[in-house]
């Protein structure tokens, strides 16, 4: 019996690993954002967050995946 997962199996769980890790940096520069106290550097960390997110989304949904 082999113990080689199946290839779909495979890229279910890099798509969730790559999500996780997308989330991952997405609450860091949430994090890094309320420490700031300038306006204009907590607006760029929140984009920064906003742009992980969606990345996250989309690995979720396997439009991409992280090598």
């Amino acid at each position: 019996m082999s113990n080689k997962l199946p290839d779909s199996i495979l890229r279910y769980a890099n798509m969730i690993s790559s999500a996780q890790q997308f989330y991952n940096e997405a609450a860091a520069c949430r994090a890094q954002a309320e420490r700031c106290s300038n306006q204009a550097d907590r607006d760029s960390w929140m984009r920064l967050a906003k742009e992980w997110a969606e990345l996250a989304l989309a690995a979720e949904r396997g439009q991409i995946f992280r090598r």
